[in-house]
Formats: C-alpha cells, structure tokens, sequence
C-alpha cells in the first residue's frame, strides 16, 4: 500500500473536498485519504456483494481501502471516481451496468482502475454516466449513451471511455441527470444530452447528441448540473440558472421552467455553487450558505420541509468554505467541521434518524487529528 509518507499532521487530517452522491458522503484528506458515509460508493461493501464481509452501521464512516493516496473524488449515483498521484481514474461501489468505467460488473470497496489512455485532472460521475478532463483539456466519456448524454456517437449502449469531439479543451465539467455541462478554457459553456425541461439552456426542449454552444454573454467561472436543472456562477459572482423550476431549484417565482440562462438575486457576491435533485445552495463570500429549491427532506437546512423560491440563508452555516449537493442531500466545510443534512435513508450524514432538518457536524476535524473513531 502507498502511503503519503512526507505529510504533515495537518495534511493528513485536513478535509481538502467533499461530494455528495445520491445516497453517500465522500470526504477527502489532505494526505489523500477518502472517508465515506452512506451506501454504495461510500467505501462499504457494496450491496450487491457476498454476505460474508461485513462493514461497520450507516451511521458510522468508513475508509475507504486504497493502495495509493488520491488526490480528488466524485460521487455519484452508486459508485465514486477518484484520481490517483500518476493522474489515473479509480473507480469503486456499484457497476453493474458498467457505468463505472469497467466493462466487467464491479462490486467493490475498494477502487479500481479505469482505462483512460491520458493524464487525467479532473473526473464527476452522474446517475449512468461518468466523465473525466485530462491535463490537455480534452474530455471523455463514458456508460449509457441515453438521449446523447455521452455527447459523442457511440456503437454501444454501454460505452466505454472515449474522447468527445466538437467542444474546445475543457477546464471544468458537471453531470446532471442524463446530461453534461462543460466550461472551456475561454470560459463558454456547451451542453448536451437530455433536454426536456430546458436545462440545456439552448432555448428550446429537443435533447442535443452532440455538444452545442450555451448563449451566455458572462465570463463563468464554474457550473453545477442537478437532475434537470442548471447553475452558471461567472467570474464576477453572479448566479445564472435555466431548466426545470417546478419546486424553486431556479431562484425564482415564476415559470415551470426556463429555456435560456436566467440571473439570480443573492444579497453579496457569490464563490460556489451546488445542484442537487430538485434544489440549489450557493456559498457567498462571506462564507453564508444559501439554499432554494425542494425541501422533501430537509435538504436546505432551514428546519422545516417547505420549499423556497428565493435563496434563503441557512442560520447554522455563516463561516463555511466549500460545499456539496446529493440527490437530497447535502454537506459543507467550514469552523472545524464537515456538517451535513436533508436525507439520511442511507445514513449519508451519519445520524441515526432518517433526515435531519438543519446541519449537523458529520466530522470533527480536531477529533480526527487526535486519532479518534468517527
């Protein structure tokens, strides 16, 4: 096992990202180390395995077993990628329609290769798609060519990984409910894939196969794809959203849905964006947290389950530092702790009741630092 033998103390128990997937939590340390929470993809014995290995409750984390240190994660909808110090993908939980990358059916705790043929820097995994960015910006992609969601033609429904053409290098990426959203070095936007309710943003609802060019007229900065609706933060901190808005997810109280990038009011300038299922967060600068959208499940942290239409502070989180959205559920980073909440079904935030209204600390990092259970 390859262990980051030259890592301070700090390093080896500094949260550096979090992603939350559909039902799991996935933290990575500054050593490189992942620690997981929830269901498959978390680092548990995935369910579709043999019953003769056991892992700890759902409320308890896990870590992941690795024989080498990673250096970013993403979690999806079952299964996790990550990428390893030679800068390949790695891939780990449920695959049984190949979607992880592996064309074999992949049951594991703990990752596995991916056949890419090029350095990779970036990676984000979807509901049955998966992508990754190598160091040249070229993108590819792989899993369930539906609707065009690969952006590429492909002779097989489950595909393995590939270059897509027509999009120029690529510097950031985000997979939302069969469909993919790229930012160019120049900071354009393409998208392609499904399409029905807008969140394509090419003014209309007919899906694209291939990547088409988004009208936005701002330089962005990062983008965030929830199940069918889309964010755009631009460089100077504002927040643009197009798709579905049947519960708010879009910031405003208007249309069912919108065709075409519209902006969003917050009261200070924003630094991050997240898209879960049907809803939104955004960090400002201040380091506040803001949520909007569907609230089933207590997924915006405001104690309550009513949606919002409006961004709306949430009261616990005014010093955070990054953040993540699952299908419903979601984490933050900042004050010493990992806080998370909305839906614990699969015991993604650690707790033992099955939703938690308002964030709680999922990780102390001062009690990791003193080598204590979490």
């Amino acid at each position: 096992m390859i262990t980051a033998t030259l890592a301070s103390a700090a390093e080896k128990f500094h949260v550096t990202a979090i992603s939350c997937g559909r039902d799991h939590t996935l933290a990575l340390t500054g050593a490189g180390k992942v620690i997981g929470w929830g269901g498959d993809g978390s680092g548990r014995i995935p369910s579709g395995a043999p019953e003769y290995c056991t892992t700890p409750a759902p409320t308890r984390a896990v870590e992941v077993l690795m024989h080498e240190p990673l250096t970013a994660i993403a979690a999806g909808y079952g299964m996790s990628l990550g990428i390893t110090p030679r800068r390949e993908v790695a891939v780990w939980g449920a695959n049984g329609a190949g979607i992880g990358g592996r064309l074999d059916a992949l049951a594991a705790a703990t990752p596995l290769r991916v056949d890419i043929l090029a350095r990779v820097r970036a990676v984000d995994a979807g509901e049955f798609q998966s992508a990754a960015i190598d160091e040249a910006g070229a993108l590819f992609t792989w899993g369930l060519d539906l609707d065009g969601a690969l952006g590429r033609p492909s002779a097989s429904f489950e595909s393995p990984p590939a270059r897509v053409a027509g999009v120029p290098s690529v510097r950031a990426l985000s997979i939302g409910k069969g469909y993919m959203l790229a930012l160019t070095k120049d900071r354009a936007v393409f998208a392609w894939g499904s399409n029905a309710a807008g969140q394509l943003g090419l003014g209309h609802l007919k899906s694209a196969p291939l990547p088409t060019k988004v009208q936005l007229e701002h330089g962005i900065e990062t983008l965030a794809a929830g199940a069918s609706h889309s964010l755009a933060l631009t460089t100077a901190g504002q927040i643009f959203a197009w798709g579905s808005n049947n519960h708010g997810q879009l910031g405003l109280d208007g249309p069912a849905y919108s065709m075409v990038p519209l902006a969003i009011a917050l009261p200070e300038r924003v630094q991050a964006i997240a898209a879960g299922m049907y809803f939104s967060l955004a960090l400002g600068k201040s380091g506040q947290v803001y949520a909007w959208g569907w609230n089933e499940q207590g997924q915006l942290g405001l104690n309550d389950r009513a949606d919002r239409r409006t961004p709306t502070p949430i009261p616990k989180l005014a010093r955070m530092d990054a953040i993540s959205a699952g299908q419903a559920h979601a984490a933050a980073i900042g004050s010493g702790y990992l806080f998370g909440w909305g839906s614990n079904a699969a015991g993604q935030i650690g707790a033992a009741a099955l939703e938690q209204r308002h964030p709680i600390p999922l990780l102390a990092i001062s009690q990791l630092a003193r080598g204590r259970h979490v």
